[in-house]
């Protein structure tokens, strides 16, 4: 096939971030997001050139959990924990580490003795995020309970921000405070449990955050919130691109796309990419958004259809069908693509669709 809209992932990338970010907390164990099939770069490539360097991976769904099984043999942490009781059996029947957040769930758990002795139990703590996690007053007795059935428990939560912002500090300061006190109260019974809080922005900004287990995820694909965050050099993995599948002039006067929501001042001649929508192209690049051609920044016109995007090559001398266009990624970071769209990165990296072909580097 050659329609020439593609992904490049570059996987060496990817394993360099992974060491920087390991640099940061050199005594933490390290579970890496993967969920939403890797941010959308592919679920085995990327586990397979990470598994050697971490302690376990990080996923959100059941069905993710099982998948990733099928490839590594390393920990996996499914972070929304089981929906029923079959699926909780099936967790523990692939030993996989899971999260308990909620009443219901401890009540999948009370049907069974012991938990096997390969996988970790995590308590999920709701620290001011209030979406998923049991309140400080149930921690307690649901903590006292877990011992009598396993000696691997995780005490986990999770920042609802944790950017450099000043109001982000603000509420990741109550959190981490919040976290420790409870966290102290706990070992004062007993047996001694693991602790689990920061994500990516904890990792790059909030030291005290770091805890035994940390669990990276945006950071790792390159993007490290460079206007906010903590600057360690994270390198670009994905670079989105295309070339072009026509290029035709319009007259003064012209409109181009759904709607003709971009009208040409002057004679001009337009470029149709071959990605839209569809593809995972932000609709909403619609008249605001640009590309880069052969290094030149080109604006989109028009609404993003489906299939289709235009731009404007009226100002480029030398162009033709395999000029490469850059839609983001090398020299276009995905930040500032989400930043122009109203996007967040994670929005963007997660919507390429399945029809757009990954190419590892």
């Amino acid at each position: 096939m050659t329609r020439p809209t593609v992904a490049e992932i570059n996987l060496s990338a990817i394993k360099r971030n992974l060491k920087k970010l390991k640099s940061l907390s050199k005594d933490s164990l390290f579970y890496p997001v993967v969920k939403a099939n890797a941010y959308g770069l592919g679920f085995k490539p990327v586990v397979k050139e990470i598994e050697s360097l971490i302690d376990g991976f990080s996923v959100a769904t059941s069905e993710e959990a099982l998948e990733v099984r099928k490839i590594s043999k390393k920990n996996i942490l499914c972070l929304e924990g089981p929906y029923d009781q079959k699926e909780f059996n099936l967790l523990l029947k692939n030993k996989i580490d899971l999260v308990i957040h909620s009443e219901r769930q401890i009540n999948f758990v009370k049907k069974i003795k012991t938990f096997p002795k390969e996988i970790k139990v995590w308590i999920k703590l709701d620290t001011g995020m209030n979406r998923l996690g049991f309140k400080e007053e149930e921690v307690l007795d649901i903590f006292k309970m877990f011992q009598t059935k396993t000696k691997k428990i995780v005490l986990m939560s999770h920042f609802s921000s944790a950017a450099g912002s000043m109001s982000s500090k603000t509420n990741s300061k109550k959190q981490i405070d919040k976290f420790n006190r409870i966290e102290k109260k706990l070992k004062k019974y007993g047996e001694n449990f693991f602790s689990s809080l920061c994500n990516s922005g904890g990792l790059l900004n909030y030291k005290s955050s770091h805890k035994d287990i940390v669990r990276p995820g945006i950071s790792l694909y390159g993007v490290d919130q460079k206007d906010i965050g903590k600057k360690i050099g994270l390198e670009n993995v994905i670079t989105f691109k295309t070339k072009l599948i026509s290029i035709k002039d319009v007259n003064k006067g012209d409109k181009v796309g759904y709607d003709g929501k971009w009208k040409a001042k002057k004679d001009s001649k337009i470029g149709i990419l071959p990605v839209g929508y569809a593809d995972g192209y932000p609709v909403t690049t619609e008249n605001k958004g640009y590309v880069l051609i052969d290094g030149k920044k080109v604006n989109v016109i028009g609404k993003v259809s489906m299939d289709l995007t235009a731009v404007d090559i009226t100002n480029l001398k030398d162009i033709s069908y395999e000029s490469e266009i850059i839609l983001w990624g090398k020299d276009l970071p995905v930040e500032k693509v989400a930043k122009i769209t109203k996007n967040i990165p994670y929005t963007i990296l997660t919507s390429l669709s399945s029809r757009v072909k990954r190419i590892y580097l």
